[in-house]
């Protein structure tokens, strides 16, 4: 079965939702006063060592718009959709760094060749109107997932669902396509669970710890905490009732917020960032640097005048990062060096820096002129297309910046595989599921165009690795094959940011900062 094409926007959104994680103690940092930047999450946070308090209601103010639903098939248009989801339906798994914590699910094991895997549920797990999950509910979920456009069957493409199988009330077996030693990672991406035969998808009952009472479109929605959680004994919910606002905005959601309005607000900008660094009314949040947005200039190897070695090297070389994280991250980020996924566990750590060598690049691209795409879609990408005219001036090539209007620019798939040069901002997702996702012949979004051969084989054997060693090795393989021959070059990180008064503790990531799971708040 081909999986249904999506939008990049929403399939960045919720693949993200499994991504990354949360460090240390699992709890959003606060930024300290008179700290330079947004703290980091780590286990030493001030909030790791406050008691968790029942009672209350947290109000959390997310982007959305008047198109959201509370259809679990389309629960992930907004971020306030996404954010809500986490609340109503549990998942077969999370990721805590690059390790997955299972939920629904007791165990996930492969078999000798990664061709099919077996999936143990846990016991004792209920919906919300109190019958028990069965496997027959979870494989119900998949398939409908995978037979929907939604941004689940993009990763779900490799399974074989009408292959796989209930074993028992508590085992299934997953068939896949091709061998695929990744495909725990797939089961950690948002696979939200509802009963076997729901038709009326609007309204699916979930197992997650809250209950939907109200909500109205484009404003706000009501949840109030289940008595019965399956997994109360290991958490939450604290809090009796949550509320969340849709507030497009990143302004009037930080107003909203020092109003007394809201108690969080997600999705703050890097300016936020540095005019509230001082407002001890505040806590500036910002994401466990393994959840980060890489920016690149991406290269399209199969037009000219990157068909040629030397063109990409020189691009490469002419980029002074320094001066992008000084300018464009306004300090906050950090340099990247052409290779995704800094401070996941598979990132291979022994990458050397790139330099900034502008005479070098005049050298390998003598009277270069190219045009550069970009949009102001999302921050970073305008902003560093504009750095770059001047920046590669000093290595002797001509940059012409070509604006699109942010509508148009991930509008035209066409245009988004053939453009020689253009900007992006990758989201983080697990480095296996992106390498996959945007190289390779079986790439999603190949941005860089066709995959050579030895890519091509290095690509495969990552994906019939099995073992965490071998898996390693092989992730390791392609991103020193990229980081030599690749089309993309990274060359900053920009970290993610929100924002919460000093009551609110325990808002987790679990692997998406943007759209974290509130499982676990509480105010104190």
């Amino acid at each position: 079965m081909t999986a249904p094409r999506i939008s990049r926007r929403t399939l960045l959104r919720t693949v993200g939702a499994g991504l990354g994680a949360a460090a240390g103690a699992g709890l959003l940092a606060a930024c300290g006063s008179g700290a330079a930047h947004p703290a980091a999450l780590d286990a030493d946070a001030p909030t790791a060592s406050v008691a968790p308090k029942r009672g209350g209601k947290l109000r959390a103010a997310f982007a959305g718009s008047s198109a959201e639903s509370t259809n679990v098939l389309q629960a992930t248009g907004s971020a306030v959709d996404y954010v809500r989801a986490r609340l109503i339906w549990d998942t077969l798994g999370e990721l805590d760094g690059s390790k997955v914590i299972w939920r629904l699910a007791e165990s996930v094991e492969p078999n000798a060749d990664a061709s099919r895997w077996t999936v143990k549920l846990r016991a004792g797990v209920s919906f919300s109107d109190g019958r028990q999950l069965t496997a027959q509910d979870v494989l119900f979920s998949l398939r409908t997932l995978a037979a929907n456009p939604t941004v689940q069957a993009g990763v779900l493409g490799g399974l074989d669902p009408n292959a796989s199988a209930v074993r028992d009330p508590r085992t299934l077996d997953l068939q896949l396509k091709a061998p695929d030693g990744f495909f725990d990672l797939v089961l950690a991406q948002s696979m939200f669970v509802f009963p076997d035969g729901t038709s009326d998808f609007a309204h699916a009952l979930g197992s997650g710890p809250f209950l939907l009472k109200s909500w109205s479109a484009g404003a706000s929605s009501l949840l109030t905490a289940r008595t019965d959680y399956w997994d109360a004994a290991n958490g939450g919910p604290y809090l009796d009732r949550i509320e969340l606002f849709s507030v497009a905005d990143a302004g009037a959601r930080l107003n909203g917020l020092k109003a007394g309005q809201f108690d969080y607000a997600g999705g703050l900008t890097l300016a936020t960032a540095r005019a509230e660094q001082d407002n001890k009314a505040l806590r500036v949040l910002t994401a466990p640097k393994e959840l980060w947005s890489d920016l690149a200039f991406t290269m399209n190897l199969g037009t000219d005048p990157f068909t040629k070695p030397e063109a990409v090297q020189a691009l490469k070389l002419a980029i002074d990062r320094d001066a992008m994280v000084r300018t464009v991250t306004l300090g906050y980020g950090e340099v990247a060096g052409d290779a995704l996924g800094k401070y996941q566990t598979w990132y291979d750590t022994t990458l050397p820096a790139r330099p900034h060598d502008p005479d070098q690049a005049r050298r390998l691209l003598p009277g270069g002129k190219l045009s550069l795409r970009t949009s102001d879609y999302e921050y970073g990408t305008l902003e560093s297309a504009s750095a770059f005219v001047q920046q590669a001036q000093a290595a002797g090539i001509q940059v012409a910046v070509d604006k699109v209007p942010a509508a148009d620019y991930y509008a035209d798939v066409k245009t988004l595989l053939s453009t020689p040069l253009q900007t992006n901002l990758y989201h983080a997702q697990p480095l296996p599921l992106q390498l996959s996702m945007y190289y390779g012949p079986q790439a999603m979004y190949p941005f860089t165009g066709p995959a050579d051969p030895t890519l091509t084989g290095l690509l495969a054997a990552m994906h019939t690795a099995v073992g965490d060693d071998r898996r390693t090795s092989a992730v390791h393989d392609v991103q020193h094959y990229l980081y030599d021959h690749g089309g993309d070059a990274v060359f900053a990180r920009i970290p993610p940011l929100a924002a919460s008064t000093p009551a609110v503790h325990g808002i987790q990531p679990r692997g998406v900062f943007d759209y974290p799971c509130l499982r676990d708040a509480f105010l104190a």
